[in-house]
């Protein structure tokens, strides 16, 4: 069966300072004032999601921001909400909870056009920042500490958003020490890639194909096809894992990867061919 690739961009964010990167997000839209909705369903704080709706309005103008945030799930499909999507170039998913997320706007309307546009549309850009990017995937960490992520049985994972398929996304990286949160989700499939991103950095992923890592930090890429041996199926609950053969790539800002050959390009502001 032949994958349906999407047309549009989507852009993981780490955390931390995202203002660069959402100026390179609207450089990327072609347009100097695109429209932008921002949702802050990850937030259940309703003070904080206003203070931040506040913050983001006043630096990007209250006349090209739209902001999404509900706190009950039959609220997400409403005319209102649905229009914003419709008429915006970015959608910026903030951080928070990414189990939030997922309960909220799993199986939505809503969602749905989120997904329709970025599948048909090449300048549409889906954003999540934190919680946001780490939900993105076909699959997410809704637990799991970074000190444990190499015993059996530490890592709770559940449904994310779809938006991308065989990826895995964990963010804040470098700054938690998350390295054996996605080795250990690797090694639960191997075809499944694994992408780190620190704070202040992003990946600009083109088509569900191409990417490159912007900001001023670092990604880690992990990539399970090449694993000989793992005990995984053997030990049980709580024992240590071995795991022999997995291939590991950390780049920095400029360089790109091919998500289908699996091969980094190291000449910066290059895309990968296809």
């Amino acid at each position: 069966m032949k994958t349906i690739k999407p047309k549009g961009i989507l852009v993981p964010i780490g955390g931390g300072n995202d203002d660069p990167i959402i100026e390179r997000i609207i450089k990327e839209t072609g347009k100097a004032h695109p429209k932008i909705c921002y949702i802050t369903l990850a937030d259940s704080d309703e003070e904080d999601a206003k203070s931040k709706h506040r913050s983001f309005a006043k630096h990007y103008g209250s006349k090209n921001v739209s902001f999404i945030h509900f706190n009950v799930r039959s609220e997400a499909d409403s005319e209102e909400n649905i229009k914003k999507i419709k008429v915006c170039e970015v959608v910026l998913i903030g951080g928070g909870n990414q189990l939030r997320l997922s309960s909220l706007l799993g199986g939505t309307l809503l969602m749905a056009e989120i997904k329709k546009r970025y599948y048909e549309e090449s300048k549409f850009i889906v954003s999540g920042s934190s919680a946001g990017a780490a939900a993105m995937s076909n699959t997410m960490i809704i637990s799991g500490s970074s000190k444990d992520a190499l015993i059996k049985g530490e890592l709770q994972l559940t449904n994310g958003l779809n938006l991308i398929n065989n990826v895995f996304i964990d963010t804040h990286f470098t700054e938690r020490g998350r390295f054996g949160r996605v080795i250990q989700t690797v090694a639960y499939n191997p075809g499944v890639l694994g992408l780190g991103i620190s704070a202040n950095t992003a990946v600009i992923i083109y088509e569900g194909e191409r990417l490159e890592v912007i900001g001023t930090g670092l990604v880690v890429i992990v990539d399970g096809t090449s694993i000989e041996y793992t005990d995984l199926t053997n030990v049980k609950d709580g024992d240590p894992l071995t795991i022999i053969g997995l291939k590991m790539h950390i780049i920095g800002p400029g360089k790109c990867f091919s998500i289908g050959s699996r091969k980094v390009d190291l000449a910066r502001g290059s895309k990968p061919k296809k």
